[in-house]
């Protein structure tokens, strides 16, 4: 089974911000954390940022 790692990325990034909204407007901290962390994965499985750069 082949996974398109950008797909994935921003359904992640979409469900912390959503996570974040709820957590912010509930004022729980769990929901928080957890929108911190699945915004994370995103960055990590579809980042541009982690990929070495070209001299």
């Amino acid at each position: 089974m082949n996974i398109n790692k950008r797909k994935v990325s921003g359904y992640l990034l979409i469900l912390g911000m959503i996570f974040l909204v709820i957590g912010i407007a509930s004022d729980n901290t769990i929901f928080s954390w957890a929108a911190v962390a699945f915004v994370l994965i995103s960055l990590v499985l579809g980042g541009r940022w982690l990929r070495p750069r070209r001299k």
